[in-house]
C-alpha cells in the first residue's frame, strides 16, 4: 500500500489552518472507490475475498457491493466503511482519502485526537454522500404551481407481474410538484403495516420503474402472484445453500432476501431462478 501520511493526489489542500476539501470532486472523480480498489490490490485480496472478511466484523456483504464501491455507483455505509479500512489496513483514514486532519480548534475540547479523527471521518462520509449536506435555497417568493396528476395503484391490486403496469385498477391523483421526484413513473397506496415506521398504511409512495436495485434500497416486488413494497437485501449463501446459488460458470449469486422494516412482521425469502416468479417493479423515491 502507498504511504499512510502521503496526501491524496490530485486533491486541493487548504494551506490555511483549516485544511478542507472539495466533497463534490471528491465524489465526481470517485476518489474514494479509486483509493479503496489500489488498497485491496495491494493486499492482494479479490472482490470475494473482501465480501469474505467482512463477516469477521458481523457484516454480509457480496461481492458485487464491493465491486459497486469501487466503481462510484455506491457508497458504503459508516460501519461498512469502517470495517473496509480495517480489512484494508487503512489506518490514517481521513489523511489516506483527503488528505487533511482534523484540527483542534474545530471540535469539542472533551475529545482526544482519536475521537477528532472519528469525528470528522463520520461528517467528511456524509458529506460525501451528497444526502446530508444543507439544501441552501434563495429567498424569493414562490410562484404558485400547478398540480401534478400521477397514476397512483392500489398495492393489492399490482398481483400478477403484467397488470401491475397495465391494469385499470388505479386513480389519477394530483399532487404539489414540490413533492413528486422527477423520476417518478407512478405511485402506489401502501397497505398493511410490515413497513412501519417509515411508511404507513394509505401513504401514497412514488416509484421509478428500473431494473435493478443497490443493496438496501426500498422497492416494489411481485413474488409468485403477489406484490410486496419491501426493502431489498442481498445476503451470502450459506455453505449448505451455495450449491443452489452457484451458476454452471461457478459464480456464486447472492440470496435474495426482502425485508420487513417492522422486525414484528416475517421477511419474504425470495427463490431467484428463471421461471418467471419474481419481478422488480421499481425504486420507492420517497
Amino acid at each position: 500500500m502507498p504511504a499512510q501520511n502521503r496526501p491524496v493526489s490530485n486533491f486541493p489542500v487548504s494551506s490555511a489552518s483549516h485544511a478542507s476539501f472539495d466533497a463534490e470532486a471528491l465524489r465526481r472523480e470517485n476518489l474514494l472507490g479509486r483509493k479503496l480498489a489500489e488498497a485491496r490490490r495491494q493486499k492482494k485480496l479479490s472482490q470475494k475475498d473482501v465480501a469474505r472478511l467482512f463477516l469477521d466484523y458481523k457484516i454480509t456483504i457480496s461481492s458485487g457491493a464491493v465491486s459497486k464501491w469501487e466503481k462510484g455507483d455506491a457508497l458504503p455505509n459508516p460501519y461498512q466503511f469502517l470495517a473496509l479500512c480495517r480489512i484494508l489496513g487503512i489506518r490514517d483514514v481521513l489523511e489516506s482519502f483527503t488528505g487533511c486532519l482534523p484540527q483542534a480548534e474545530d471540535a469539542s475540547p472533551q475529545l482526544n485526537q482519536k475521537g477528532l479523527r472519528l469525528l470528522q471521518l463520520f461528517q467528511e462520509t456524509l458529506l460525501v454522500s451528497g444526502d446530508y449536506q444543507v439544501k441552501r435555497r434563495r429567498q424569493e417568493k414562490p410562484s404558485p404551481r400547478s398540480p401534478l396528476p400521477v397514476k397512483v395503484f392500489r398495492l393489492p391490486a399490482a398481483a400478477g407481474s403484467g397488470s401491475f403496469l397495465t391494469g385499470e385498477d388505479y386513480d389519477m391523483m394530483e399532487f404539489d410538484p414540490a413533492i413528486v421526484p422527477k423520476e417518478t413513473d407512478f405511485g402506489i397506496r401502501v397497505t398493511g403495516d410490515s413497513m412501519l415506521p417509515r411508511y404507513v398504511p394509505g401513504q401514497v409512495v412514488f416509484v421509478e420503474q428500473c431494473r435493478e436495485l443497490y443493496d438496501g434500497e426500498i422497492g416494489v416486488f411481485v413474488y409468485n402472484g403477489d406484490a410486496y413494497l419491501k426493502q431489498y437485501r442481498e445476503l451470502l449463501p450459506t455453505e449448505a445453500e451455495r450449491d443452489a446459488y452457484t451458476t454452471s460458470e461457478g459464480v456464486v449469486l447472492p440470496k435474495i432476501a426482502l425485508r420487513s422494516l417492522n422486525r414484528e412482521r416475517a421477511d419474504c425469502d425470495v427463490d431467484v431462478r428463471p421461471d418467471g416468479t419474481f419481478y422488480l417493479v421499481g425504486r420507492v423515491l420517497n
